[in-house]
């Protein structure tokens, strides 16, 4: 070491070879500059203007092959001066040494390009069919861990990657987190034009600067692929996905087509009505569409299964229809347990998806196919009354629970009722942006006007409660001592929290 000791963390982008420095001959930000001793010998002052233009540069450095006598003392000082790392390496030749330390720097370059000709390869070959093989190829090319993620950051397949309150990518086509010791990269699926982000690919690395690089180059690539892979799954479940509801349809419909003709159309999807069939109706709520039913079908048929309903379910605009069929009459007192299965199947499955909500309905056990038509229309009627009836992210009805209140849903599926509590609350809708006053009415007069009950419930100060009720009198122009008052305010609450 000749000098410039406390340069030696600086990154070496590349190698240079120079007879001298100097006019067009001028060092690049990152270089390491190579000069040969016998090219100086006798003009020691070319280290001095090298060193002067390396730092000027920004350079990495200076390697002295073959010093010459004397020039150690002044180019330390001027190397520790100006910043400069300086190395004299003495009985090697210039051009070999070049040639060695020029492989060594562009090793990881070489490495990149070897691991994205693999993943070309591979990808080509088409022979990576579900995602779960893509992302496992993906983590063994990188040596990292990779991993699919959903919308609601939700882990898909993949290794177990956290990405709790991690940045991931949004309008930028990758995106690293340096918020913890391993970066995190992520690459955001888009499976359409126009949409937004359906799923992430996302991976974790300690490794250096370089192989990061390499690992972004990798997960750009393998997301387009992904891609591909993702969109034609999709196209496919909505292609059995209509089947599916085109079958529903013809169960719905008393009259085409035949019974026989619609038999044999249930057993090609593996579905029976033979015996006693209880209908289910589950209405998704949140951060949902149609395509979101789709994807989250073959979750939700494993969630039920494992608390034992098994039976066939339908994608629809709202939610799922299905059914679970019995050989034998089932008692009444089977009917709690189904409400206990089924609840505890939608807790399970609105956990792992914050943002949406399930509302459920079943309906009684009827039997063969007329049957199963009755009991699907109960189970939609009850699935209506637990979304009217409850704030919980995930609530199961039963319909010989909801007794009188079925009296209710010619009102809750009326337009003109619809009209009509559009209407009444107007006034508070039109002041209410975050809808708290909305909300606080409904929770207030479901809790019989109690402001300690109707506080809890909404986590707030009861005075807070009293002083929204007496704002929400003022801006509606009535009092809440008339029963008819409160009943006709707690009815348009609900149709407006319906119809949402």
């Amino acid at each position: 070491m000749v000098g410039g000791e406390a340069a030696l963390d600086r990154e070496v982008v590349d190698i240079a070879l120079r007879g001298t420095v100097g006019g067009r001959s001028l060092p690049n930000p990152g270089e390491m500059l190579v000069l040969d001793g016998a090219t100086v010998a006798g003009h020691t002052y070319r280290i001095d203007v090298a060193i002067r233009l390396l730092s000027d540069a920004a350079g990495a450095g200076l390697l002295l092959v073959n010093p010459p006598l004397g020039s150690d003392l002044s180019s330390r000082r001027l190397a520790n001066r100006m910043g400069v790392a300086v190395v004299g390496l003495e009985h090697s030749d210039p051009v070999a040494l070049v040639h060695d330390l020029r492989a060594e720097i562009w090793q990881p370059e070489l490495v990149n390009a070897a691991v994205l000709n693999e993943a070309l390869r591979v990808f080509a070959n088409r022979t990576l069919t579900t995602p779960a093989q893509v992302v496992d190829f993906v983590s063994a090319l990188t040596s990292t861990w990779c991993a699919l993620i959903s919308s609601d950051r939700q882990h898909v397949t993949g290794d177990p990657i956290r990405t709790d309150g991690r940045r991931l990518a949004q309008k930028t086509s990758h995106l690293v987190d340096r918020s913890s010791p391993a970066a995190l990269h992520s690459v955001p699926i888009l499976l359409a034009p126009g949409e937004a982000a359906s799923y992430w690919l996302v991976s974790e690395s300690s490794a250096s600067e370089a192989l990061q690089r390499s690992l972004q180059a990798v997960l750009s690539l393998s997301s387009w692929y992904l891609a591909s892979v993702l969109a034609a799954a999709r196209v496919h479940a909505e292609r059995d996905a209509r089947r599916r509801i085109a079958v529903l349809n013809e169960i719905l419909d008393a009259s085409e087509p035949t019974e026989g003709e619609l038999r044999s159309q249930m057993i090609s999807l593996g579905w029976s009505a033979t015996g006693w069939n209880t209908g289910i109706h589950i209405k998704l709520r949140g951060h949902s569409d149609s395509s979101r039913v789709i994807q989250l079908h073959h979750e939700l048929v494993d969630t039920l299964a494992q608390e034992g309903m098994v039976g066939p379910l339908v994608e629809r605009n709202d939610g799922w229809s299905g059914w679970v069929t019995t050989a034998d009459e089932p008692n009444a007192a089977s009917f709690p347990e189904m409400v206990r299965a089924m609840d505890v199947a939608l807790a399970r499955f609105v956990k792992g998806h914050p943002g949406l909500l399930t509302h459920a309905g079943i309906g009684r056990p009827r039997l063969e196919l007329a049957g199963l038509r009755r009991s699907l229309g109960e189970a939609n009627e009850a699935s209506v009354i637990a979304h009217a009836r409850n704030r919980d992210r995930s609530c199961v009805e039963h319909i010989d629970q909801i007794g009188v209140q079925r009296i209710l849903m010619g009102w809750f599926s009326s337009d003109d009722f619809a009209q009509y509590a559009t209407s009444v609350l107007e006034p508070l809708t039109a002041q209410d942006a975050e809808s708290d006053l909305v909300r606080t009415l409904e929770v207030f007069l479901d809790s019989n006007c109690s402001t300690s009950e109707a506080a809890q419930l909404l986590n707030v100060h009861r005075n807070t409660v009293a002083n929204r009720v007496r704002r929400i009198t003022e801006i509606l122009g009535v009092g809440l001592d008339e029963p008819e008052t409160r009943l006709s305010l707690q009815l348009a609450c609900r149709m407006t929290r319906l119809r949402s």
